[in-house]
């Protein structure tokens, strides 16, 4: 059937949130040129943790299609917002959003509190679009995941990106945990060992979304599973392919997917859309790296939310977007020592640093990214 105008839509919006901050001419005086950061005070221009839940509550006091409520476990609490549950009819998609997963991307919960204000109609330039997707879609957005690990980077260790306990919280996820001593990817002591991933786990298999995007920063890039290997789920379905004898040694579990993939052409689908919408989005909107996360990223990244939702909950889409890189348009091409200190997980100037500096031309922009919309002409049924 191809890819369905309201994840179409949805994906649109999310491409370019980023700039609809306009963080420009803002500079960052807090940090040093060291491979750490100084103590001092937030930059003006992001919201502290509670400025944000205080935005949104007095956004859903006149957004009548808005809700708040609260996820807890032990001592965590997770602010949850949905979008559009009582518009439109009973067979809508179901779409689920996480921002915030690494604390010290402070833009991605901005960019959260950004699209529940376009999700509201409050931005004119989207007002209709917005409507159409609501009609289509339910939105379910958790804006933002790593509350405890925001709160050190609040205080000024703004290159903390594990929550609380040190624990990289995209890393956490049973879908090839890989246990690791590395400081920056530390996945726990085993998978779901955290309160944060227990709560989104649980949340996820009661909602069952058919949509998942979980939006980052510190490089522009569009990705799709895999994370965990170095292999496009697409590239399974040519049997021919050269590499495949050694992948399937090294990942058994590769033939036992290759297998479904035939035997299963709604899977087959699945890969192939998501890659000929990237492919349509991307040259006009990102122009980055855009695919499989383990190919075009020069990492592996096992344990990740974005990898379980697609083979664990059967997800029919995921999607990791990374919006913002501090840099000029295009994403941030790794060199072989950024990619080794990112496996053995130091702190890289880079992923810090760049998500605190003047936002230049290194996001999309917001506005082009919601007239991108009209461009879709697919109104398929769900």
């Amino acid at each position: 059937k191809g890819i369905p105008t309201p994840m179409a839509t949805l994906l649109v919006f999310l491409v370019g949130a980023a700039s609809a901050l306009k963080l420009v001419n803002e500079q960052h005086r807090h940090l040093t040129t060291d491979e750490g950061a100084t103590y001092g005070e937030l930059p003006a221009f992001f919201h502290k943790t509670e400025n944000i839940y205080t935005e949104l509550e007095s956004l859903s006091s006149r957004c009548s299609h808005m809700e708040i409520s609260n996820l807890s476990t032990g001592k965590t609490t997770m602010k949850v917002v949905n979008f559009g549950a009582s518009i439109g009819g009973p067979k809508k998609m179901k779409v689920l959003l996480y921002f915030g997963e690494h604390s010290r991307e402070m833009i991605s919960p901005e960019s959260a509190l950004d699209f529940a204000r376009h999700l509201c109609y409050e931005k004119e330039d989207t007002a209709e679009q917005a409507k159409s997707l609501l009609m289509k879609a339910t939105i379910r957005m958790v804006p933002i995941v790593n509350h405890d690990g925001r709160k050190l980077v609040e205080s000024g260790d703004f290159c903390h990106r594990t929550n609380a306990h040190n624990v990289d919280l995209n890393r956490n996820w049973d879908e090839h945990w890989q246990y690791s001593m590395a400081a920056e990817t530390y996945p726990g002591e085993q998978p779901f060992s955290e309160t944060e991933t227990q709560i989104l786990k649980k949340d996820a298999e009661e909602y069952k979304p058919n949509v998942f995007l979980t939006v980052h920063s510190g490089t522009l890039g569009l990705f799709t599973p895999w994370a965990y290997c170095s292999t496009d789920p697409a590239s399974l379905l040519e049997r021919s392919h050269r590499s495949h004898r050694s992948l399937l040694e090294k990942y058994p579990v590769l033939e036992q997917k290759q297998k479904m993939l035939y035997a299963d052409q709604s899977v087959r689908s699945r890969i192939t859309d998501m890659k000929s919408l990237l492919d349509e989005i991307n040259p006009k909107y990102c122009r980055c790296e855009a695919g499989a996360a383990g190919v075009e990223l020069p990492y592996l990244s096992p344990g990740t939310s974005m990898d379980w939702m697609f083979d664990k909950l059967n997800c029919d889409y995921a999607f990791a977007f990374e919006i913002y890189d501090g840099r000029s348009t295009g994403g941030y091409k790794y060199s072989d020592q950024d990619a080794l200190m990112i496996q053995e997980g130091s702190v890289k100037r880079h992923s810090c640093f760049s998500l605190h500096e003047e936002a230049a031309n290194s996001t999309i922009d917001s506005y082009d990214c919601f007239l991108m919309v009209s461009h879709w002409p697919r109104l398929l049924p769900i």
